[in-house]
């Protein structure tokens, strides 16, 4: 799409992105609703983002957290703010927030122009607006063992933006229609990578790290919904390498680096791993590239298998460090033997074969990361943004 020509045609058109997260967050999911909205904005589109009126320890407005360009407004609504009293409350806390949301999302809708998109993520208000003849666009992230109410929202939705192609399968398995339903990955902003100019040693020393070992690097959360994301298996697996192989894993809570440490004793390589707090996006970036190889250690677990489209894959490819992967339906979807070394999930031996490759040959590394690096300038924010303007036909 043209870049200019595609201002014009969005110009004046309004989107709301309804999104119930607490922006900022250290979370994915926050800087993937920001992203989004400034990318929208970028197309021309008059964007506003509404998010609930939540506690926040993080005290900075979302656009200097994320370093993103204040082109969009963000409205905060009122919500009935439970969650920090989940310990006491349970799953009980978070039913009141979101259903509070969605209440006074539906109070303010009606100010609203009737040509106006609603887009979200949130299953809450989506089912809400299922009632009313507001055209809204669901972003499906994960598909519910118990499909019930969600099957009125498929077929409600006006359009699907479903983030693999496992979940559009799974929902045209559900008698949804695949025409209205796109499937669109997560995306990279290749800019913020390409502005890190340092080299890969350079990096090193400024970050502290081991100069002289081979670094094979973990950056992001080191848990999703509770779920192991198999850095278990990545620590399992130094026991089979050489001691020049260190790992470094970025971004983990400190009762979650704690665990992790705990583990690595046990199986006596400790002194090989390096466990480095959740970090600045753009200091998790220089992480990245500081790297000598990358992975991706996700179980065989239906929501790594067919429903995620992680932002680390495309941050990973962005970086020029070759990627080591779990052999996984979804991250097939973008990556393969040409791009990537793939492992079977959950096997420490495996996952040791595939680094021995990496460092007995800087020669397949180097074609392996210049490959993901070109197929990643396919997966930008602005080209997933472009992409969903297209499809929904937000200009009728």
């Amino acid at each position: 799409m043209n870049p200019v020509r595609d201002l014009q045609f969005y110009n004046g058109m309004k989107l709301i992105y309804i999104a119930n997260s607490r922006i900022p967050t250290e979370k994915a999911n926050g800087f993937q609703i920001m992203k989004m909205c400034e990318a929208f904005s970028n197309a021309g589109v008059k964007m506003e983002l509404w998010i609930p009126k939540r506690f926040n320890q993080i005290k900075e407005s979302p656009f200097s957290y994320y370093d993103i360009r204040e082109n969009f407004g963000i409205k905060k609504i009122p919500v009935v703010d439970l969650v920090p009293l989940d310990k006491l409350l349970g799953s009980a806390a978070g039913l009141v927030e979101s259903v509070s949301f969605a209440f006074f999302c539906l109070f303010y809708l009606p100010k609203q122009s009737e040509d106006c998109f609603i887009y979200s993520r949130d299953q809450f208000i989506c089912w809400f607006l299922s009632f009313s003849k507001r055209k809204f666009v669901y972003e499906i992230h994960s598909f519910p063992q118990n499909t019930g109410w969600y099957k009125r929202i498929w077929k409600r939705a006006y359009r699907i933006i479903a983030i693999t192609q496992g979940l559009k399968n799974l929902l045209v398995r559900k008698n949804i229609k695949g025409d209205k339903i796109l499937t669109a990955p997560d995306g990279v902003d290749l800019e913020a990578f390409n502005a890190v100019s340092q080299s890969k040693e350079e990096l090193k020393i400024e970050l502290g790290l081991p100069r002289e070992d081979f670094l094979i690097g973990y950056v992001g959360k080191f848990k999703t919904l509770g779920m192991e994301k198999g850095i278990k298996t990545m620590i399992e697996s130094l026991s089979l390498l050489e001691k020049d192989a260190k790992m470094v894993f970025v971004g983990g809570e400190e009762s979650e680096m704690g665990e992790y440490k705990i583990l690595a004793s046990r199986f006596n390589v400790a002194a090989q791993c390096v466990f480095i707090a959740y970090q600045p996006y753009a200091r998790m970036i220089k992480y990245i590239k500081a790297m000598d190889a990358l992975v991706i250690p996700f179980p065989n677990e239906p929501h790594y298998a067919f429903y995620a489209s992680p932002l680390k894959l495309f941050e990973y490819m962005a970086s020029g460090q070759p990627i080591i992967a779990s052999d996984l339906p979804a991250l097939k979807e973008i990556l393969n033997d040409k791009n990537a070394l793939f492992f079977k999930p959950e096997d420490k031996n495996d996952l040791a074969r595939a680094v021995k490759m990496l460092k007995a040959s800087q020669t397949l590394g180097y074609h392996l990361s210049r490959q993901a690096f070109a197929d990643v300038k396919n997966y930008t924010w602005q080209q997933r943004a472009n992409n969903i303007l297209k499809f929904i036909n937000i200009n009728n």
